[in-house]
């Protein structure tokens, strides 16, 4: 079992989607699954064969909600990235063993729904395919391989049954269900945050920070003082020039070096004037965001939004 290396935490924003690694397979943060955005809660992988993440939409306290998940009747799913060769036999085998072992042996009150998902699957399975399996409320289960529909199987029951094949009392590999429950710590420098003014004190904007490819930006979402919501930056430079400043990205690639994020950009929608900045959490003030930009007057302080 290969266990999950790193997290960039995810955002919801019109931007490309941060991603997980479990080894060298990677998983976004975020994902879509027809109509549905559903976030990643954990991902793992079974030694040699495939690697596997976990999408909900809710919260969940660890490894000791795993039939809870499986048993509850919400949009979910499950990606499997294969890595490896492996036969369609083998993979059949491990599904239908898998389903032996979550049912206590009753597997074959389901045989009618196993069968007619195990149809489902292709012939051959290639290295590098990507299998989703999305269950949405109500008892629709769908199965895609690489964006193509395979088909779908209606039963509320089966959908419990093959969830616990990874997620039940007695999966086929503890490992990936403590990875796939593992409780999710975001990235705290993300998230919304409102500025101050330094002098006064008085709230000027919500600012939306979010990380694309490593480098951390953030965008204006909406003006404090309602006069100021309509506003155009007349004073800014190049593309931001007559812009509004409501959806103005402030923030501009920031890098993570030791405990702040610098060499980034900071744009004052006052005069206009782009200037090098950094910025950063203290460990003992986790909702304070840490600003600092030439020409700012010393640090300013940014308070979390909390949900």
């Amino acid at each position: 079992m290969k266990r999950v290396i790193y997290y960039v935490a995810f955002f919801s924003t019109v931007f490309s989607y941060a991603q997980t690694k479990v080894g060298n397979i990677s998983f976004n943060d975020v994902d879509v699954f027809e109509k549905s955005e559903l976030m990643l809660n954990g991902a793992g992988s079974t030694e040699k064969l495939y690697a596997m993440a976990l999408y909900l939409d809710f919260e969940v306290d660890g490894v000791e909600d795993g039939v809870m998940v499986a048993e509850k009747d919400v949009t979910m799913a499950i990606t499997i990235k294969i890595i490896s060769s492996i036969t369609d036999s083998d993979f059949k085998n491990i599904i239908r063993n898998g389903l032996e072992r979550a049912t206590d042996g009753n597997s074959y009150l389901l045989e009618n729904q196993i069968r007619d998902f195990l149809n489902l699957l292709p012939n051959e399975i290639d290295k590098f395919d990507i299998y989703k399996i999305l269950y949405v409320k109500g008892g629709k289960l769908t199965l895609y391989k690489n964006k193509e529909l395979l088909g779908t199987i209606n039963s509320k029951e089966f959908k419990k049954a093959l969830f616990k094949i990874w997620l039940g009392e007695n999966p086929i590999d503890e490992q990936l269900k403590e990875d796939l429950l593992a409780s999710y710590e975001p990235n705290p420098i993300l998230g919304r945050w409102k500025t101050y003014d330094k002098k006064t004190g008085v709230a000027i904007s919500i600012v939306q920070l979010y990380i694309i490819d490593n480098k951390v930006y953030g965008t204006i979402q909406r003006m404090m003082r309602i006069s100021e919501r309509d506003a155009i930056c007349y004073e800014c430079e190049g593309a931001d020039k007559n812009q509004n400043v409501e959806g103005l990205v402030i923030l501009k690639g920031l890098r993570l070096k030791g405990d702040r994020y610098v060499n980034g950009k900071f744009t004052d929608i006052k005069n206009g004037r782009v200037s090098d900045c950094q910025i950063w959490i203290d460990e003992d003030e986790p909702n304070i965001l840490k600003v600092k930009y030439k020409g700012g007057g010393g640090v300013h302080e940014w308070r979390r939004i909390k949900k």
